[in-house]
């Protein structure tokens, strides 16, 4: 099987990138030869020893950008697949080694790069093994990977809007491809597909499909950012309402303002219900911040539902949250009047880490930025003072 269609050595090093990694620490400097001359990828050592590299560098695109020669160097290489890897920047310039190298790695990387990306994944230092694979056919190519192989896979991929910088961008992804479950299906009429979309599929599999989370895949990005607490807020007092299935009340909805508009009725209702959560009521919560004048923990049930009734928010649906000391709630009255939520996370050690979650005005209006950097410095500065 012939892999690239050109082997022979190429010794030219008029143009070849060198970036020196010697004063960070490393023994050697990376060389990049120009796309003319396959893009070439080696390694050279202060003792004067060469390896080629099977994988990628460690470098992205736009990193590369940065450094001496990089602009010119990155002319080299055609601008559609310059534009093609960006989404993929810890593997941008492996996929383009490949597709210097290899006619069908470049058909790959033009056509659909997330596959190239799969496949430089999966085989990240077998650089002939990336390129045998890229020989098959596109569905054949998700088969050997383990995924579904349908042509509804190939085009989940081709509506995917995202950027794979992160671990968790790839484990979103092929979770959805699983040649059995095959959730990626429930994607057929999304136009685009986001990172939100991916995340809320993940903590609200039940939105996936429905014409809400479709809207908001394409919604504007103050919608998408207010998105995750508005419902998770919404359906806890669906909850505490009583309700037995409020997922469904989520799914007739379109828009982030259908879901305000749901979140503020639930909440008057839950006012006029004076709804107690549990028989735990009358049990005091424990203060891990004492707070000061101006920022006063709530102790009990029921400062934390009059907190909710008077600033007109949801609040006081986070009572449970409260009681198993997972959550802490404040009354802030300066710089100006809030509500603060600080949430605490358990590490693997065992220690607990808090940070603010959220901090919202009357009827969930976003405070100045006064307060926020107040807030912020005020907890920073608590945890350094108890250790935390």
């Amino acid at each position: 099987m012939q892999l690239a269609e050109n082997t022979h050595t190429i010794n030219d090093e008029s143009q070849v990138l060198v970036l020196d990694l010697t004063p960070f620490g490393f023994k050697f400097s990376l060389k990049l030869w120009p796309w003319d001359q396959q893009l070439l990828l080696k390694r050279e050592y202060t003792n004067g020893d060469i390896e080629s590299l099977e994988g990628n560098i460690g470098f992205s695109i736009d990193q590369i950008a940065f450094t001496p020669g990089g602009d010119e160097w990155i002319a080299s290489i055609p601008p559609l697949l310059v534009e093609r890897v960006k989404p993929f920047p810890e593997t941008s310039i492996y996929m383009l080694s490949l597709a210097a190298s290899n006619r069908n790695a470049r058909q790959l990387l033009e056509l659909r790069p997330a596959l190239l990306y799969l496949i430089c994944n999966e085989y990240p230092l077998d650089r002939e093994k990336s390129l045998e694979l890229c020989q098959y056919g596109q569905r054949e190519i998700l088969r050997i990977l383990g995924f579904s192989h349908s042509k509804a896979a190939l085009r989940f991929l081709d509506r995917l809007d995202i950027t794979f910088d992160t671990r968790s961008s790839h484990t979103l992804v092929t979770r959805l491809l699983h040649p059995i479950a095959e959730r990626y299906r429930l994607f057929g009429h999304y136009p685009i597909i986001t990172h939100q979309s991916l995340q809320l599929d993940m903590v609200l599999p039940g939105l996936t499909g429905s014409n809400l989370a479709i809207n908001l895949s394409e919604s504007k990005l103050k919608s998408r950012i207010k998105l995750p607490t508005l419902l998770n807020d919404t359906l806890m007092m669906g909850v505490n309402l009583g309700l037995t299935e409020p997922m469904r009340y989520l799914r007739k909805l379109r828009t982030v303002e259908d879901v305000s508009a749901l979140h503020d009725s639930w909440i008057r209702a839950q006012n006029r219900k004076h709804y107690v959560p549990c028989p735990t009521h009358k049990k005091p919560y424990q203060i891990v911040f004492t707070g000061t004048e101006y920022i006063q923990p709530l102790t009990n049930y029921f400062e934390l539902r009059d907190e909710g009734e008077e600033q007109r928010h949801c609040v006081g649906a986070y009572h449970a949250r409260v009681l198993n000391d997972e959550y802490q709630v404040f009354k802030v009255t300066a710089p100006e009047r809030v509500t603060m939520g600080v949430r605490m996370i358990r590490r693997p050690d065992g220690r607990k880490y808090y940070e603010i979650d959220q901090v919202q005005a009357k009827c969930n209006r976003r405070p100045l930025e006064e307060t926020l950097q107040a807030l912020y410095a005020w907890l920073e500065g608590e945890k350094q003072r108890m250790n935390l």
